[in-house]
């Protein structure tokens, strides 16, 4: 059915995008021994709705997801979900410490963002990955600062314990400021050079964007 394979190709081009968040968080996991998908009381043991909302789970630092397991009338299915303390984003933002209820469409997922987050993502342009030297989209999300260290290695050996690159990335909301910091590491093949963009999800647009303390196009 086209509909169903259009909704099916918009997530798998999703994952795609989120590709070096994850593979960062897939870094953490090998490092910490925490799952990349982890249950909500890993982070908050003391509430009960930890316990309570057993399907949700967190995806990484800064993804919540809430998944949908019952069928739905007339294309929506209603779903309760937990938000933990502090903020969240889904294009608007939400506080934390709450229960909320919506309808869902069949193109629609529950997946919430840490407000503040500062995500790298790829371009929806990106179709595999077989290279590592594609264009990094730093995705600031609305509500605080953010911090993100992210990790890169060759991917196509078993050289990652020791030959792997960290960047460390930095947005503050007071003064509107993102830091891509000094790239430290280094492994097999590693670019020379990498190259970022900056999207700013904000409900108004920017009224000026400097760069290095000039002022950008």
């Amino acid at each position: 059915v086209p509909e169903y394979a259009d909704i099916l190709r918009h997530v798998i081009r999703q994952r795609y995008m989120l590709a070096p968040y994850i593979y960062t968080m897939a870094r953490n996991a090998y490092e910490t021994g925490l799952s990349l998908c982890r249950p909500m009381y890993y982070d908050w043991p003391e509430a009960e709705e930890a316990y309570a909302f057993r399907n949700q789970y967190m995806f990484g630092e800064d993804i919540l997801v809430a998944p949908i397991t019952a069928s739905g009338k007339d294309g929506y299915t209603t779903l309760k979900v937990w938000l933990p303390e502090g903020e969240w984003q889904t294009g608007t933002l939400l506080p934390g410490d709450c229960i909320v209820e919506r309808s869902f469409a069949l193109d629609e997922y529950p997946v919430y963002v840490k407000a503040g987050a500062l995500l790298p993502m790829y371009n929806d342009a990106v179709k595999n990955l077989n290279a590592n030297d594609e264009e990094v989209v730093l995705t600031v999300f609305p509500g605080g600062n953010g911090e993100f260290s992210m990790y890169e290695d060759n991917g196509d050996d078993k050289n990652y314990a020791t030959e792997f690159a960290v960047t460390p990335l930095r947005s503050i909301r007071e003064g509107n400021t993102l830091t891509v910091g000094k790239r430290t590491g280094t492994y097999k093949d590693m670019p020379a050079a990498r190259k970022f963009s900056v999207k700013v999800l904000a409900s108004t647009a920017p009224v000026a964007v400097t760069v290095n303390g000039a002022k950008a196009d």
